[in-house]
Order: structure tokens, then C-alpha cells, then sequence
């Protein structure tokens, strides 16, 4: 386990995801909090795989897509949830270790 200090952005967002996780098995563990506020660990898979070193530091970068399966999506016109079979998002991923 290393720990590392990591920037997420979702690709053709604004939204940014930034602090200090863990390199546990190529897989990048983060805290976050649920929409009702419960804290929870996320996880991204393959990071280390996936992200390759920028020249002469200790800091990688590189792009992670994540297949989400049964994404319940609420339906402004029919005013009900619809069930998306499958979804497939896009992470710009940086890191560099911190110990």
C-alpha cells in the first residue's frame, strides 16, 4: 500500500475529485461520501497499469474508463426512474506518491 496524492476529473467536466489515497494492487483507493452522506471507499481499477510516468518525477497521468452496469436515471418527462443496462465513463487520472 502507497500512498499517494491524487486529481480525478471525469472527462468533458468540470467536476474534479483531488486529495490523498492509496496505491493498494494497482487499484487507487479514495474516500468519498454518498449522496445521503455516508462516507464510503471508491475504487479505480487498473491505475497503475493505465497511468504512465511523466518524465523525470515520480507523478503518473493517463486515462481510465469504467463500465457502470443497472444505473437507475430519473426520467424528467415520465417523472419515474428508467434502469440504463450499461454505461461507460472516462477518468483523466494523476497521482504521484507522497511517501
Amino acid at each position: 500500500m502507497k500512498k499517494v496524492v491524487y486529481s480525478i476529473t471525469k472527462v468533458n467536466k468540470d467536476e474534479k475529485l483531488k486529495g490523498v489515497g492509496y496505491l493498494v494492487e494497482g487499484n487507487l483507493l479514495i474516500p468519498s461520501t454518498s449522496s445521503k452522506g455516508n462516507p464510503y471507499i471508491r475504487v479505480f481499477e487498473d491505475v497503475a497499469e493505465q497511468c504512465k510516468p511523466i518524465k523525470d518525477t515520480n507523478e503518473f497521468k493517463g486515462y481510465i474508463t469504467v463500465a457502470y452496469e443497472n444505473i437507475h436515471v430519473f426520467n424528467k418527462e415520465k417523472n419515474h426512474y428508467d434502469t440504463l443496462d450499461y454505461v461507460e465513463t472516462t477518468y483523466y487520472i494523476w497521482f504521484k506518491y507522497i511517501d
